[in-house]
């Protein structure tokens, strides 16, 4: 084959290139999977499998293929309560791009023979189906450009009416989450509180009196507590070491032994060793956490407005973080002899007096945190917990400053995913982050278009002979090595686009957020949508033609103008391959679950080599960051949307009146998506940070800009054409499609934020007649390191001592055999009285009774 044949391949003949390979490898792993699914539900239905991620609707497994249209079956409704809000969003999303593709087949009807026989085939080097059926092949002033326009009014303007009207089913759905009971649906986030309200007290009176009513359950202003941290840290470390050495003990009937230092140190016995690390811990960490809950109380007691409450507290509240004795012990010893005498009301200078008493005391209290010495500083944020609804919206409503950046009402997010490192960050220090996190994300994508323009020049194997001269011999003799060329573009974007996500994650930490950042995230979404439109689909687009047409511009800059029209369109080839590059090999990934499936293959080769497989739990919890097939990751939709959905919808829209056969293979790549991810929700992802449906909002705010943009395109590439009279024609739809944008951005998108008043009073009244009580809410935004005083391995029953409760199963007491407390104490290295002393001193939740029955009193 001579080098113009074989070099200068058609778009037909890459893509006929690209569906045999990519489409067989799909083919092969989409049988595989029909077959082995119902054959492993293990693997496949982990929902039914394991109890802990169980869902009913799981539990009817359809058949190897009957799945196909019976996921269909299952509604919106049960899809967002039991797979999450988001993954009914995600399939909507995923529907709207088969629906509108199923308009750019439509419209292909009426372009195919107009792009045909209206086009200029004559000047077409070689034949080319797909440039020949596209808006590329029309002549110069071709009136047929006008089947081009009213093409794109009637794929946009279905467009915008579907946007509609899943606006309406969205904002109905959203609501019925946020009247849900849930501790984020009850609660607000506030920032930058006043000095005068960073108490618990304060703050919880300031909402009382807002609301009018009781309603206030919970008022937590955030503290710094860094060194309980790190100890609640340890424990949880240390927990993790005693639990495994309990199990060699008990397992394997060996002494588990190490070393007190990684250099040198003496080899102990594990068990014992930890054992008393813990109680330690656990007595320090107790301690600290009833220092500052006393310090949080004395806070209360000086914003309130009763002198005689403040004394009266301070004299029945133990001093645990002062010397007995001194000024303290003579104010509550003077105040219980008051008490017990019952004298008579103090006169105004005894009252005084104590006044002054308890300011000393309480500055005397809060000189070492101000210092930094000890924990319980006040942050200048907390979390809100009302018992009702509508209190709950008209405070995340309202304004509750004149200053326009002080305290400030957001929704919190899930009690499981707070950051609480950036909880309390400073307004400055916030838009500081964020202004550093859009500087970078901005130099990246100014550096990352040298090689995404490098890599789009690679679709073309005679620019890529140019590159790199050693391929020429190859290609010349070799029809297939060309073929294998062209296939390297997309492939290598799509590694590239792959690595994107962890970078952008690292921006996105430094914006303080106050949810946990992960790659669901809306901020990654919006970075990883914004990055992937304008990389990989403009510098593509742009780069890609004036690649292909940069010499004649040079040459004959009028007729260049021409080529570049032409090279536009001609583009479509080069996205069809890439998207179906993108989403056909990874979804039959997806489907037959090749990585959590090679990920338990290699946790069970490590676990055996390190002998962490001696329990259930151990066999199947997550080591090492490896997961086991039990305890699965969650969906990532913000980069997933952000990195291939956004991008394969900006293709239909720019080219599906350019280039119609473009609809053809988006309706078949949404297709198996929507057929895939109903599948995927529906069995094996559980529920994890479940935001609402916060990312549709995100990506309709971005999809329609999108369409926008694509309108904009097409009207440039028609004047290029010089179809004038197209494009004035093209003009109002442009104009109409900016006016829906701003219509949808005043007051459509507000909806959706809140519950509606009248929404909120008739949930609270629906679930008052249920019988809802209100404890579940309490303490669900205080910071994990106060929650727990005192905490054991689940197994540590195995060795603890008669009379053990376990802090974490109240009422749960380890009775041991004739002569097991001698057997224990010895197993312990210590003798039985030591054993009661230390029990003495670690700290146990429960009542007194509770704790002197532990303490063996």
């Amino acid at each position: 084959a001579n080098f113009t044949e074989t070099a200068s391949l058609t778009d037909t003949e890459i893509l006929r290139t690209t569906c045999k390979l990519y489409g067989s490898i799909f083919a092969i792993l989409f049988v595989l999977f029909l077959i082995v699914r119902n054959v492993k539900p293990e693997i496949f239905n982990i929902k039914k499998t394991y109890e802990d991620l169980s869902t009913p609707v799981a539990e009817e497994f359809f058949g190897p293929i009957s799945w196909i249209w019976k996921v269909f079956g299952v509604s919106y409704h049960t899809i967002a309560e039991e797979c999450g809000m988001d993954a009914a969003t995600t399939i909507r999303l995923f529907e709207y791009g088969v629906k509108l593709s199923l308009v750019g087949v439509f419209n292909s009807i009426f372009l195919f023979p107009v792009y045909k026989f209206a086009g200029d085939q004559v000047a077409m080097a070689t034949y080319d189906p797909v440039k020949e059926l596209s808006l590329s092949n029309m002549k110069q002033g071709n009136l047929g450009t006008i089947a081009t326009t009213v093409a794109a009014y009637i794929i946009f303007g279905v467009a915008m009416h579907l946007i509609d009207k899943d606006f309406e089913w969205f904002t109905a759905m959203r609501h019925r989450f946020l009247a849900k009971k849930r501790a984020q649906n009850y609660s607000l986030f506030i920032s930058s509180i006043p000095e005068s309200l960073r108490n618990d007290e304060a703050l919880q009176q300031y909402f009382r009196g807002f609301t009018g009513g009781n309603v206030v359950i919970d008022g937590d202003v955030a503290l710094d507590i860094p060194k309980l941290e790190k100890k609640v840290a340890r424990r949880e470390a240390l927990c993790a070491k005693l639990e495994h050495a309990i199990n060699v003990l008990t397992i394997k009937k060996e002494t588990p032994m190490h070393k007190t230092k990684m250099c040198g140190g003496d080899k102990v016995e594990s068990v014992p060793a930890y054992i008393e690390e813990l109680d330690q811990l656990n007595k320090d960490i107790s301690e600290e956490i009833d220092r500052i809950a006393t310090l949080k109380e004395e806070r209360g007691l000086e914003a309130s407005a009763d002198p005689e409450a403040v004394v009266a507290a301070l004299a029945t509240t133990e001093d645990l973080t002062g010397p007995a004795g001194g000024e303290d012990t003579k104010i509550e010893e003077s105040t219980q002899e008051g008490k017990d005498s019952e004298s008579p009301r103090d006169d105004e200078e005894e009252k005084s007096k104590r006044k002054s008493s308890v300011s000393e005391r309480l500055s005397s209290k809060l000189s070492s945190i101000l210092a930094g010495d000890d924990d319980g500083k006040a942050r200048t944020a907390a979390f809100v917990t009302f018992k009702d609804l509508a209190s709950t919206n008209l405070a995340r409503q309202a304004v509750h400053s004149s200053e326009p950046w002080e305290f400030v009402p957001a929704e919190p997010p899930n009690p499981q995913f707070v950051n609480w490192k950036n909880v309390g960050k400073g307004n400055h220090t916030r838009k500081m982050g964020q202004l550093i996190s859009l500087f970078l994300t901005t130099l990246l994508c100014v550096f990352w278009t040298i090689p995404v323009s490098f890599i789009a020049s690679l679709s073309n194997v005679e620019a890529l002979t140019e590159i790199f001269p050693f391929l020429l011999e190859p290609v010349m003799k070799y029809d297939w090595f060309a073929n294998l060329l062209a296939q390297l573009a997309p492939l290598i974007l799509t590694v590239f686009i792959s690595l994107l996500p962890h970078i952008l994650l690292v921006f996105v930490k430094l914006e303080c957020l106050v949810e946990i950042e992960s790659m669901q995230h809306p901020s990654l979404f919006s970075k990883l949508a914004f990055f992937t439109l304008i990389q990989t689909f403009f510098i593509s687009t742009i780069s890609g033609s004036l690649w292909s047409s940069i010499e004649d511009i040079i040459n004959d800059p009028i007729s260049g103008v021409a080529l570049v029209a032409e090279a536009l369109p001609a583009q479509a080839g080069y996205f069809i391959q890439l998207i179906l590059v993108q989403n056909l090999l990874a979804i039959g990934l997806e489907l037959l679950r090749i990585s959590p499936v090679v990920q338990n293959m290699v946790r069970k080769i490590a676990i055996k080599l390190m002998g962490f497989n001696l329990t259930e739990k151990e066999r199947s919890s997550t080591f090492m960051g490896i997961r086991s097939l039990s305890d699965p990751l969650e969906y990532y939709f913000g980069r997933e949307l952000g990195a291939k959905t956004i991008l394969l919808m900006m293709v239909l829209y720019v080219y599906s009146c350019m280039a119609p056969i473009t609809s053809y293979f988006t309706l078949l790549v949404f297709l198996v998506v929507t057929v895939s991810f109903r599948n995927q929700f529906i069995y094996v992802y559980p529920i994890a940070n479940d935001s609402g449906g916060k990312l549709w909002i995100n990506f309709t705010k971005l999809s329609i800009i999108s369409m926008i943009i694509a309108e904009v395109i097409l009207l440039a590439v028609v004047l290029l054409k010089e179809g004038y009279i197209a494009g004035i024609l093209l003009v109002p739809l442009i104009i109409y499609s900016i006016i829906f944008d701003r219509y949808f951005r005043e007051r459509h998108y507000l909806v959706t934020a809140f519950l509606p008043a009248g929404d909120s009073v008739e949930a609270d009244f629906e679930h008052q007649r249920e019988g809802i009580t209100y404890e579940w809410l309490s303490d669900q935004y205080q910071q994990q390191a106060l929650k727990v005083k005192a905490k054991y391995p689940s197994n540590f029953k195995d060795v603890a001592p008669a009379g053990w409760v376990d802090p974490n199963e109240e009422g749960s007491t380890v009775e041991l055999p004739p002569g097991g407390e001698k057997d224990e104490a010895e197993f312990r290295g210590e003798e039985k009285a030591d054993n009661e002393e230390t029990m003495k001193n670690t700290a146990t939740p429960g009542s007194e009774e509770g704790q002197a029955e532990f303490r063996g009193e």
